[in-house]
């Protein structure tokens, strides 16, 4: 082989800076993003309301306003949220001697400091004597409708309207 031919086969430059300089940082998102995504994952597993409601009943004269009235078959409540976000809505547990019964209301918004009265319907003779009713709020989040069981109103001794 000629020295020309030598020199076109040897003389082939590897990787440049400019190319090793984008691998790299190519490199890097993806493992950023990689860990970004894990992570995100984890919270949101471990996620519950981040922020604290303060929903609870209205007290009117010092009593709790969560009642039953016998004769008209109906569990009545006043809720009222706090200050800090919008309930989108209520989930309520009924829990007799029986069985237990679950409404959810979507109608149930109440604004900040807001108030919402609801009425259920409830049978004595179906479901037993109330043991514990329990109302759970639900609100809107980044990744749509969280339910915030942690942050539940219970009352266990319902006294008669």
């Amino acid at each position: 082989m000629t020295r020309l031919s030598k020199n076109i086969l040897f003389d082939k430059r590897a990787i440049t800076p400019l190319m090793i300089t984008m691998l790299l940082v190519s490199f890097a998102v993806a493992v950023g993003s990689g860990v970004m995504k894990f992570g995100r994952a984890q919270v949101e597993e471990r996620a519950e309301c981040a922020i604290e409601i303060k929903m609870n009943l209205a007290s009117i004269s010092g009593q709790e306003q969560l009642c039953y009235n016998a004769a008209a078959k109906r569990l009545s409540f006043t809720a009222e949220n706090g200050i800090n976000i919008n309930i989108d809505g209520l989930i309520v547990s009924v829990i007799g001697a029986q069985k237990a019964e679950t409404f959810e209301l979507n109608e149930a918004t109440m604004t900040k400091a807001g108030s919402y009265v609801g009425n259920l319907p409830y049978d004595l003779a179906t479901s037993g004597q109330i043991r514990q009713v329990k109302l759970t709020p639900k609100i809107s989040g980044t990744e749509g409708e969280l339910i915030c069981a942690e942050q539940a109103l219970t009352v266990e001794k319902v006294p008669a309207c």
